[in-house]
Order: structure tokens, then sequence, then C-alpha cells
């Protein structure tokens, strides 16, 4: 029962042209199409420390290279560092003959019981703050070459701006007799009050000096060929790469690091600019606002079990669909071809007619381009004829032990079973002679109850969902 809960082995096909699971799709209610994280846009609402849950705003994040200042990774397996306390015993102030316990912090790691005594670094008498940082030698070169290129990227946003405003007066000066004696003085004295003045009025940013090549190549130490190596006191790639600054080679000079910290996004629709997510401010909560996740919109598809493929042989799949919806819900099976839904993709966005927003002036498009997906089925589907009924969702269906829906005059040979607002549909296949691992596809045609749609609009709509179904691998006969 495994396959119950691999939901990637059935795809929609979103509007971008991209395969993705129910759970990895959203629908926008006002464009009525299914958008994934490749077409939306992304949009940071709050920035947090996943281990202390601070908020802190994007300048602060900036300046703090986006990690938090009090919570740290362990630099050995990378999980977070906990801190632990001791006693210790010191000297007295009022008396050195005698020795008081005081509390000190250190940090250590639950999981591979790695601490910061191990390096050599003092513990500290706050239990947050106060951990000596380590020193980059290239610190020093690095801000003179971001405050050199920052001078001349204003510099050139000078040029730029004097370019456009060329038809104004450089200073305060023209105004002026410039021929006369007190102008030709101010001139030479004073800096231009301007910032669109004269390129020999601007100062000039200081040259960086280059660093020179060398082709002399340091030597090995000498007890490089003699001493023995000790693998376990060498650090693994990983361990290296998540310190770029230093990337110690030596265990001995692991140091803490910095917990990276996280974001909170919300994703809007690229078409209309409506939000499809929307989480809450507080870090703590794990609710949304908005979340306009496919799954509420869309009929749920599953396999019920995992049948055996042969070549050329016609086996039965059972499949089950799930109305999500408060609504009553007419679904039906058509034949997927996978030409159309190329040449579909390839017109673009389009508005949606008997949207809820169809006026231009409000809409600002932002066309994405068609991906290009496999879309090549290894075997015949015999889907069922008409169409289906869908019960509307009812949470209390569940706790009811009579079956209370209403009696529908289902096909036997189509309809396996029918429960609350669940239905099993059976399907035929027929693995094509190449394939290797079955693939079939159908569009799942339902009517949605459009919820924002306006007095002169018309509630329920017909859409096209096209979904791919991996069924399995073909067992040779």
């Amino acid at each position: 029962m495994a396959h119950l809960f691999q939901g990637d082995r059935i795809r929609l096909l979103c509007s971008c042209g991209l395969l993705k699971p129910i759970t990895a799709i959203y629908f926008c209610r006002h464009c009525l199409k299914l958008r994934c994280g490749n077409c939306v846009s992304h949009e940071v609402d709050t920035l947090f420390c996943p281990n202390c849950l601070e908020n802190m705003p994007s300048t602060e994040a900036r300046l703090k290279k986006n990690r938090c200042a009090n919570c740290f990774d362990c630099p050995s397996c990378g999980h977070t560092l906990s801190t632990r306390a001791t006693s210790i015993q010191t000297p007295s102030p009022e008396d050195p003959s005698k020795t008081v316990a005081r509390k000190v912090y250190y940090l250590a790691c639950t999981s591979c019981r790695w601490t910061t005594r191990d390096v050599g670094l003092k513990d500290q008498t706050v239990a947050t703050g106060g951990w000596v940082e380590q020193d980059n030698e290239h610190y020093k070169h690095l801000q003179s070459l971001l405050e050199h290129y920052r001078s001349v990227a204003q510099q050139e946003k000078l040029e730029r701006e004097k370019k456009r405003f060329s038809h104004r007066k450089s200073s305060y000066l023209s105004l002026s007799d410039k021929y006369s004696l007190p102008s030709i003085l101010g001139r030479k004295s004073l800096t231009p009050l301007s910032p669109f003045a004269h390129k020999g009025d601007v100062s000039q940013t200081s040259e960086m000096t280059p660093l020179e090549a060398t082709a002399e190549v340091e030597g090995l130490p000498e007890d490089i060929f003699t001493e023995e190596v000790v693998l376990s006191s060498v650090t693994t790639m990983e361990q290296r790469l998540s310190s770029p600054e230093w990337q110690p080679e030596k265990t001995a000079d692991l140091y803490p690091l910095h917990k990276h910290i996280l974001v909170k996004r919300s994703l809007r629709c690229r078409h209309c600019e409506h939000n499809l997510s929307k989480p809450e401010y507080n870090p703590s909560s794990i609710k949304f606002k908005i979340q306009l996740g496919a799954f509420y919109h869309v009929p749920e598809v599953r396999m019920v079990r995992q049948v055996e493929l042969k070549t050329g042989v016609e086996t039965g799949v059972q499949l089950s669909l799930c109305n999500p919806t408060p609504h009553d819900m007419t679904v039906a099976l058509l034949p997927f071809v996978p030409e159309a839904s190329e040449v579909s993709l390839q017109k673009g966005e389009e508005s949606v007619e008997g949207s809820s927003l169809n006026t231009s002036s409000l809409v600002r498009v932002v066309e994405i381009p068609p991906e290009k997906t496999d879309l090549k089925l290894t075997a015949d589907v015999a889907l069922p004829q008409g169409q289906l009924i869908l019960a509307a969702r009812d949470d209390t269906a569940e706790y009811d032990d009579q079956d209370s829906s209403p009696n529908y005059k289902d096909d036997p040979q189509v309809v396996a079973w029918r429960r609350a607002n669940k239905v099993g549909v059976n399907l035929l296949v027929t693995p094509k002679p190449d394939a290797t691992y079955v693939r079939v596809g159908f569009v799942m045609r339902y009517d949605y109850t459009n919820t924002v749609a306006t007095a002169t609009e018309s509630r329920t709509v017909t859409l096209n969902i096209p979904v791919m179904v991996d069924v399995g691998p073909v067992t040779q006969s």
C-alpha cells in the first residue's frame, strides 16, 4: 500500500508546461489556471532564525550576512549547537587563597558530541553572545575593493544622470556674471553643489593597486613525507565548504557557524497579481492567511492498488477520484493528445473567458515561456464513457457508520466503489511493445464552482486538467 502515499506518480500539467504533483501546484481562482513554483512570483514577507524565532528586518539581515547572531550550527555535522552550563573553581576576589564556584557556558552538539572546548574556545560567563569570532586575513582587502567599486558605481550613476539632465545648469554660479573676477575665483575654490556638475568638478575615484601575479609557489612543509596522516583529523569537503571564508583543513580549526536565517514568502500569480499563498507574519505560526493549493480546488487522483503489467496484455487499473470542494462536481475523463497540449502551451497566457478579472486595465501580464516536457505515452488506455458525479465534501461523513450518500446510477463496470466524496474508477491499460515503464495520460474535465465570480458572471466553469499517471514497470513475460 506504499503507492497510496507516492503522490508524485500522479502529476498534473501546469499552465507553464511542467508536470507537478498536486501538492506542488496552486490554483488561481481569478485566472482559473494551475500555477507552480516556476510560474509565480516569490515575495519575502519576513526573515527569522529557525532556532530562536527572532524576527529581523532585511537591512539588519544584510549586515549580519543572513545569519543569526545568537544561534550556531555544529561545524562537524551541521546540527544546532546547544548551550551547556557548568561550574568551575576560581579564586575569590576578596580572598585569593580561597576558591569560589562560578557558572560558565559552552556550546555542545548533541549529535556528534563536538564542543567549543575541542578547538580551545574559552567558556563564556553569559549564555548568549560573547563568542570569539575568527579573523579573516583578507577582510581589509575585500573592504577596500567594496569601497572602490561603490565609488565607481556612484560616479557612473552621476554621469548617466548628467547626460539625462544635460540641458540644466551645472551650478548656481552660472546665474552670475561668469566673466567677473569673483565668479572665476568662486569656481576654483568652491565645490559644485549640484550632482550634475561637469566631469572636471566631480572627484575621481581612488585607483586600486592591482595584484601582481607570481610564478613562485610556496614549498611543501618538511614533515609532509614523514608525518603519518590521520584521516580523522582532516576535514571533509562539506565541512570546508560550510566555512567558505576560512576553509579549514584540520578538524582542530573548526569553529561554530552562525545559523542561516530563513524566510517566510508569499506567492503571487504573475498573470493577475493575486496572492496564491500568504503565511502568517509570526515565525512561530504555521498557519496561512491565504493558501490556494490545488488540492483544495482540483479533484485528487490516486492509484488504489499496484497491478502487474505485461506487454500487449490489457490490464485493469483502478483510480480514486476525490472531490475537495463543498459543491457537487461532474467529472469526465477524455483522451489526452500530447501534440494538442503543446500547441495550447505555445499560445501563452490569455485572459480566461468568464473569469472575475477580465479588464486589461486591472491586469499586468507577465508572460512565462512554456517549458518543454516529455509527454510521451507508453500505453493505450480505455477511458470510461460519460460523466461521473462526485458528491460534495462533508467532514462529518467520515464519522457516520451508515453510508448517507445519495443513490447514484453508476455503471458497475466503470465505478468500482463509492464512499462519501470519493469514487473508484476502473481503467483498462495496454502497454506498448517497446515500453519498459507504463505511463498513461488523460484530460480530466470537471465543473468548478467559482466562489469569487461577480453577479454578472457564471459561477460554474468547466475546466480541463491534463493528468499523467505513472502506472509502473512492465513485467517481462
